[in-house]
C-alpha cells in the first residue's frame, strides 16, 4: 500500500513526510506491508513494527493457528 507523498498533517496528529531520506519512506513501506499482509493471514501482531510482525508470524507458523497480540494469545478456528 503506498500513500501520497504530500501527506497533510492534522495538528501533529500524522506524520509527514516532508524531509525523509528514501531509506526511512522505503522501510516505513516496508513494515505496513508486512503488516498487512500479516492481518491478511489472520494474525495479530503486537505492533507495526518489524520485530513484533516477525514474532507473531513465527509464534503462528509455530503453532499452525493465527497469534493476537491483543489477547496474547492464539485465535481458536
Amino acid at each position: 500500500m503506498k500513500r501520497a507523498i504530500n501527506m497533510p498533517n492534522f495538528a501533529g496528529c500524522f506524520p509527514t513526510r516532508q524531509g525523509w531520506d528514501k531509506t526511512k519512506e522505503k522501510n516505513w513501506d516496508s513494515e505496513l506491508d508486512s503488516y498487512y499482509s500479516a492481518v491478511r493471514q489472520g494474525v495479530e501482531p503486537v505492533s507495526t513494527k518489524k520485530k513484533d510482525i516477525d514474532a507473531a508470524m513465527m509464534l503462528s507458523n509455530e503453532a499452525g493457528k493465527a497469534f493476537d497480540g491483543n489477547s496474547m494469545s492464539f485465535k481458536e478456528n
